[in-house]
């Protein structure tokens, strides 16, 4: 037994050096994986016979629409990517099916790939192959995902280097791997990364990357760049628009110094960040006026679509069966108490990342849709995940500190290995994508799962 313990801690330790020194080269490994089961998975049947679908099938259609039709009517895109469209009625428009209220940033940010699969099917064509040029088919979805599966990998590269700007690099990829692979990040990479998730995940890891680099005195070239990354924050999800605030809520502790002085020395700065912002979110206000007839007609807050702001659900959305963010995942839950550790690193930072995160559980709890529809987890909290990576990395480095390093390997595996279960589980039906699940289903479910998966790998291989 004694030997037996001590082969596993030579081999943990053996990992955990190994990550320390070649953190780059598993993030990789890990990214070209999620590549090779994304495409593994591209021959499989689907329904619809799409690889982009629910929220991102609206995201994607704006690729066609503009960049090959060069107009804003969407009825002929909808009428490829949806089943049964004539008795389509995705809200909020259902006399007016044409119109598309999703934001328009992930197409921005797909468009090389879109463009790849287009000289590919033109070249195909030349080739003397009839493939449709209408940007649809197979031909234009794979490389625009594979796009958007990349971006996650960007997104989750600018985490691990904020998180090495206070903590070793072990301790760094280490919370970076876990983010990864025992939250939804995954699941929203490999499954369905025509959401809108894994560019927000680029955008906001960039976002904060960039502050955390330049604080707490940017300059005004440096204001100019975060405006750029804030206002891209709102190209892709209004929803995370709350997180551009932070440099403004950065500088309090300057200011609190010399509230006159200082606030005439960055007050030209915060207004070049300001413009920058809203001229990058300029091209979504001019859809919404071109569609809706106001500047802020589309998005989530159009007819019965409303917030409750006296009313949060903060603690369902915490805590709820209904894609509660840490009964689906509760690596985040150490992750979020993580942050005081922050304290050590920077007296600040983590009151001020823990309050951005609130806010964004009041923002997600008020609106009426809180729970996300169909979502593994809480999809709407992805973007809290590059601040909670931090909290993350100072607890897997205060672990290492006390000599328990051991138990939070095992713990770090056995997340990995709930949420590789729960992904399955949802994926292959064993729930419902929409409705709240039961605790049956939470925890004795999973031994089910586990159990008829490994009947039919034995059915298959007998």
């Amino acid at each position: 037994m004694i030997t037996a313990i001590a082969y596993f801690r030579k081999i943990g330790n053996w990992i955990w050096a190994s990550l320390g020194n070649h953190p780059l080269a598993h993030l990789t490994g890990l990214y070209i994986f999620c590549i090779i089961v994304f495409l593994l998975a591209v021959p499989l049947p689907r329904v619809d016979g799409h690889l982009v679908g629910s929220d991102g099938s609206y995201y994607y259609a704006y690729l066609p629409t503009l960049l090959l039709d060069h107009d804003l009517d969407f009825a002929n895109q909808y009428a490829k990517l949806f089943l049964n469209y004539g008795r389509h009625t995705k809200e909020p428009s259902e006399s007016r099916p044409q119109l598309n209220k999703y934001a328009i940033g992930p197409a921005i940010l797909w468009t090389p790939f879109f463009l790849i699969g287009h000289l590919l099917a033109i070249g195909l064509n030349v080739a003397g192959y009839r493939i449709p040029l209408d940007g649809i088919g197979y031909i234009y979805q794979i490389p625009t995902l594979l796009g958007s599966l990349s971006y996650g990998f960007a997104g989750l590269l600018l985490i691990y280097r904020s998180c090495c700007r206070f903590y070793k690099k072990s301790a760094s990829v280490t919370a970076t791997i876990l983010m990864w692979l025992a939250t939804n990040v995954i699941y929203y990479m490999i499954a369905e990364p025509s959401m809108s998730h894994m560019c927000s995940l680029f955008a906001i890891a960039l976002f904060l990357e960039l502050w955390l680099a330049y604080r707490p005195t940017p300059t005004l070239l440096q204001w100019f760049i975060l405006g750029l990354a804030g206002g891209l924050i709102g190209l892709v999800r209004q929803a995370e628009m709350t997180w551009i605030a932070l440099p403004a809520a950065g500088l309090l502790p300057v200011l609190c110094k010399g509230w006159k002085t200082n606030m005439r020395l960055h007050l030209p700065g915060l207004a070049v960040f300001g413009m920058t912002a809203f001229l990058v979110f300029l091209p979504q206000i001019v859809l919404w006026q071109i569609q809706y007839g106001n500047i802020a007609g589309g998005g989530n807050i159009e007819g019965h679509r409303v917030f409750h702001w006296l009313e949060p659900k903060m603690i369902q959305v915490l805590f709820s069966m209904h894609h509660g963010l840490y009964i689906w995942h509760p690596l985040l839950l150490p992750a979020t108490a993580g942050l005081i550790l922050l304290y050590r690193k920077d007296r600040f930072l983590p009151f001020l990342l823990g309050f951005f995160f609130l806010l964004q559980v009041y923002l997600i709890g008020s609106w009426f849709g809180w729970m996300g529809g169909h979502s593994f987890g809480s999809r709407m909290m992805i973007g809290a995940f590059p601040a909670l990576a931090l909290g993350l990395a100072a607890l897997v480095e205060w672990t290492e500190e006390h000599g328990a390093l051991a138990f939070a390997g095992i713990l770090g595996s056995g997340l990995i290995a709930w949420n590789a279960v729960f992904f399955a589980q949802y994926r292959l039906g064993y729930i419902s994508k929409y409705l709240p699940i039961t605790f049956e289903q939470l925890i004795p479910g999973k031994l089910v799962v586990l159990k008829d998966l490994m009947n039919r790998f034995w059915a298959m291989i007998r």
